[in-house]
C-alpha cells in the first residue's frame, strides 16, 4: 500500500544524492526521519529478497545502493505538504524519545528503536492514506493518548492506526510482534489492557515487547514536549518512564531536555528551525500558567477551604476519591498557591504503584555509590529539601515500607545506601490515594505508625456521578483550554445530556474523551 512521504525531507534527499561527494551513510541518516520513506523502504526490501529481516535504514541501503534508494523515492507519488508539519514534529520526536531511552534501557540498534519509535506515526499516515476525510481531527487526535486515539478513530472510520499497521505491515517478525502486542493491549474500546503476561527474558517475543514499551513512552515524550498544557502527558511519560525503565524523577527533566536538543538538531539539517518555533512551544510558560480546581459544591469548597488553611500551615496532606477525579490537580494547585509558603520550592512527585520497595527506597533516600555495585543516585529528599514531594496511590506502598517511611521520617533524617553519615531534611508531603488510608490503617490495612508520624489533614474528592453540577463547569474549562470549538448550540444541548446521565467511570479522562470524541465527529460533519 501507498504510504506518503514528507515534502522537505524528499527534496533533501535528492539533493543528497544529486551530490557525489555526499556519503551514503548522510542519506541513511535522513532518510530514517521521514516515516513514510522509513516504512515504505523496509516494506520494499523485505518483500523483493523474500527475507523478512531488514530491521533498519542502513541495512536497506546497503543492500540497494543509492540507485536503489533514488529510485525508491522517485518512485513516491503521495506528498505530505508543509501543513502536515506538526505530525513529522510528532513523528521525529517520538522516535528521537525511543533513542535516548534505548540508551539506557540498551534493547536494541539505535535505528531499531527509533522505528519503534514512529510506528504509531505510521499508522496515522496509513489512516491518512485510506480515509481523505482524517486529516480535519489529525491534531486533535495527536494530543490524545493512544487509548482514546484508538476509541475515536474506531468510531469515526471503523478502523485504527493499529490495525493499519497490523494489516499492512510486512517487516521483520520483531516489528510485525510489536505490533501485536500493541493491537492485544489497547482495545477497540478504548481501554488499556493492565495485568499482561509478559514473555520470558530470553524469548524472541521479550524483544518485541520492550519495543512496545519504547513505544508507549515515546508516544507520551512526543505528546509532553508538544502539547505541555496536557497534564496527563507529562504524567503518563514519567510514569510509564519510571515503570519500564526506572528513570529517576531528578532525570526525568534532564531525558526531555536532550530529546528537545535532538529534536531541534533535525529541524536544523532540513531548515526548519523558524518553521517549527510556532509548533514547539515553551514548557516554562506553560508550567507557570496557573491552575484552578473547579467544583460548585458547597461542600467540597468547605472542605477546600479547611485543605487551604492546613496547607498555609505546612501540614501533610492526604487527597484520596477514585481515579481520574482529580487528586493530582488538586495537589499541584496547592502546591502552586501563593499563600503556600513552600510554593517557590521544588515539588518532586513519585508514582508509588509503579516501583518496588528497593526502587521506592533508592528513589528516596539515594545511594553514595561505590557500595556493592551501586550507582550514585541523589534521594527524593535531598532534592526536595525545602520544598515538597509528591507520594502518588501511597496506599500501595508495602506495609513493611511504611513502617520504615515512618522510623525515618520521625527522625527528620536519613542514611543513604552505603552511607555512614546522616542527612537531614526538611520536606513536606502531599499524598493522593485511591482509598481513604485513615479507614485503612484502623483495618490494619495501613500503617498506624506512618499515618501518625505524617498527621495529614485529608480531603476526599467524590467522583464526577456524584458531582453532576460540576461536569458542565469542569467540561467548559476542557473545550477552551484544548480550543475543541464545540460551541453549536444542539451539541450543547446533546452535551448536557450526558453530563446529567453519563456515569463517567474514569471520571476527568472520561469526560475528556468524550469532549475530544464529539470535537473530532463535529469537525468532520462540518
Amino acid at each position: 500500500m501507498n504510504i506518503p512521504a514528507f515534502e522537505h525531507t524528499v527534496s533533501s534527499l535528492q539533493a543528497l544524492l544529486s551530490n557525489e561527494n555526499e556519503p551514503l551513510q548522510k542519506v541513511s541518516h535522513l532518510l530514517k526521519y521521514d516515516p513514510g520513506l522509513y516504512f515504505s523502504l523496509l516494506q520494499f526490501v523485505n518483500a523483493s529478497d523474500k527475507r523478512k529481516d531488514v530491521s533498519t535504514v542502513s541495512q536497506a541501503i546497503s543492500l540497494i545502493g543509492s540507485e536503489g534508494v533514488e529510485k525508491h523515492i522517485l518512485q513516491q507519488d503521495s506528498f505530505l505538504a508543509e501543513d502536515y508539519l506538526l505530525l513529522w514534529c510528532y513523528s521525529v520526536i517520538a522516535g528521537c524519545s525511543a533513542v535516548r531511552l534505548n540508551e539506557r534501557a540498551e534493547i536494541c540498534e539505535e535505528e531499531e528503536a527509533y522505528f519503534a519509535g514512529i510506528l504509531p506515526s505510521i499508522g496515522i499516515m496509513l489512516m491518512l492514506a485510506q480515509r481523505t476525510h482524517y486529516r480535519p481531527v489529525l491534531d486533535i487526535l495527536l494530543k490524545v493518548p493512544t487509548e482514546d486515539k484508538i476509541f475515536i478513530e474506531t468510531r469515526l472510520f471503523k478502523t485504527n492506526h493499529i490495525e493499519q499497521l497490523e494489516k499492512h505491515c510486512t517487516a521483520p517478525k520483531i516489528y510485525t510482534d510489536c505490533i501485536s502486542i500493541m493491537n492485544f493491549i489497547f482495545s477497540k474500546d478504548g481501554e488499556r489492557i493492565r495485568e499482561f503476561e509478559h514473555p520470558a527474558r530470553y524469548s524472541v517475543a521479550h524483544k518485541s515487547f520492550q519495543l512496545f514499551q519504547l513505544l508507549d513512552a515515546s508516544a507520551a515524550a512526543a505528546r509532553t514536549i508538544l502539547f505541555p498544557s496536557i497534564v496527563e502527558a507529562q504524567e503518563k511519560f514519567r510514569e510509564l518512564g519510571k515503570r519500564y525503565f526506572k528513570i529517576p524523577e531528578n532525570a526525568i527533566e534532564e531525558l526531555l531536555a536532550d530529546i528537545i536538543g535532538d529534536f531541534e538538531a533535525v529541524c536544523a539539517e532540513f531548515g526548519l528551525l523558524e518553521a517549527v518555533q510556532n509548533i514547539l512551544p515553551y514548557t516554562e510558560k506553560v508550567a507557570l500558567q496557573p491552575l484552578t480546581f473547579i467544583t460548585n459544591s458547597t461542600a467540597l469548597n468547605n472542605a477546600m477551604e479547611s485543605i487551604y488553611a492546613a496547607n498555609r500551615e505546612e501540614r501533610n496532606i492526604i487527597i484520596y476519591g477514585e481515579p481520574g477525579a482529580g487528586k493530582r490537580l488538586l495537589a499541584v494547585v496547592l502546591h502552586r498557591r501563593p499563600d503556600n509558603p513552600r510554593h517557590s520550592k521544588p515539588l518532586l512527585s513519585y508514582y508509588c504503584s509503579t516501583m518496588d520497595s528497593e526502587t521506592l527506597e533508592t528513589e528516596l533516600f539515594g545511594t553514595k555509590g561505590g557500595f556493592l555495585g551501586l550507582e550514585k543516585h541523589k534521594a527524593a529528599l535531598e532534592m526536595a529539601d525545602g520544598g515538597t514531594i509528591l507520594l502518588k496511590d501511597v496506599d500501595s506502598i508495602p506495609l513493611t515500607l511504611q513502617d520504615r517511611l515512618a522510623e525515618i521520617f520521625c527522625k527528620d533524617e536519613y542514611y543513604k545506601i552505603g552511607e555512614t553519615r546522616p542527612v537531614f531534611f526538611t520536606v513536606r508531603f502531599l499524598l493522593t490515594s485511591k482509598l481513604d488510608i485513615v479507614a485503612e490503617a484502623k483495618e490494619g490495612r495501613f500503617s498506624e505508625r506512618l499515618l501518625r508520624v505524617l498527621n495529614p489533614a485529608s480531603i476526599y474528592i467524590p467522583p464526577l456521578r456524584e458531582r453532576r453540577k460540576d461536569i458542565e463547569l469542569i467540561a467548559e474549562h476542557i473545550i477552551n483550554k484544548y480550543n475543541l470549538q464545540l460551541d453549536d448550540p444542539a451539541l450543547l444541548l446533546g452535551l448536557s445530556e450526558y453530563y446529567e446521565k453519563d456515569p463517567f467511570p474514569g471520571n476527568l479522562k472520561s469526560l475528556k474523551r468524550l469532549l475530544f470524541f464529539l470535537s473530532a465527529k463535529h469537525r468532520l460533519k462540518s
